[in-house]
């Protein structure tokens, strides 16, 4: 076994095990639902989105490793677009309300469905959204509508934009450690990578950042042919 396929072992196993720890902290702060939130069930919450960040950044190496050994089950499909917003903003309640923050969703009129993989995208989307809450002041918007015959998702924040350095370099390919931030651009290059994956005729999938609109803070734009 080599240390890659070793690596990718290893994270699907601390994936299932992250995953049950998260599922005992939405379990603790449904138990612990109290107006206003108390200390414990405010930590709680930041526990349970440490959790949920680790989790779906396991799922995306895993991901990213299957996609470049070409073991990836790539499958498009007819996916749902109320059902699917619904679920995701379903997975962050528990932490916009404990925040006492307000979640907007605004589905495209007129159109009921899409194609895409739902598992690709889905894991995008989220950890977009667990970065929204982390940083709104008040509000996180989940939007999707249909812009020059293409989907766009944005998920949109009112707190403090992307700094200047994120917005010029975009999504990068792989880099290491940031050492401004700390961050290694996991889930920019995952984001990359899993759009270009759509294609349809001549058209590519694709990501960006961006800062302002009506909520005035950071935009993740995910859109696909």
């Amino acid at each position: 076994m080599d240390i890659s396929t070793f690596v990718a072992a290893a994270a699907h196993d601390m994936k299932n095990s992250v995953s049950v720890i998260a599922a005992y902290l939405e379990d603790a702060l449904a138990k612990m639902a109290t107006e206003p939130p108390s200390a414990a069930a405010l930590s709680t919450a930041q526990a349970l989105y440490e959790t949920q960040r680790v989790n779906g950044n396991l799922v995306q190496m895993m991901a990213i490793f299957k996609i470049e050994e070409g073991m990836y089950p790539f499958e498009p499909a007819v996916v749902e677009l109320d059902e699917f917003a619904e679920e995701l903003l379903s997975r962050v309640h528990p932490l916009v309300t404990l925040k006492g923050l307000t979640l907007q969703c605004q589905p495209q009129a007129g159109i009921s469905d899409w194609i895409f993989d739902r598992d690709l995208i889905a894991s995008i989307v989220m950890q977009s959204l667990f970065n929204a809450v982390r940083y709104a002041s008040r509000t996180v918007r989940l939007s999707l509508q249909v812009v020059g015959g293409r989907l766009e998702v944005e998920v949109a924040h009112d707190g403090q934009g992307f700094p200047p350095f994120m917005l010029e370099r975009g999504f990068p390919s792989r880099q290491g450690i940031d050492t401004r931030t700390g961050s290694t651009g996991l889930g920019l290059y995952f984001s990359r990578l899993a759009a270009g994956m759509h294609r349809r005729a001549e058209r590519t999938g694709s990501t960006r950042l961006a800062n302002g609109g009506d909520l005035g803070g950071g935009r993740f734009i995910l859109e696909l042919p």
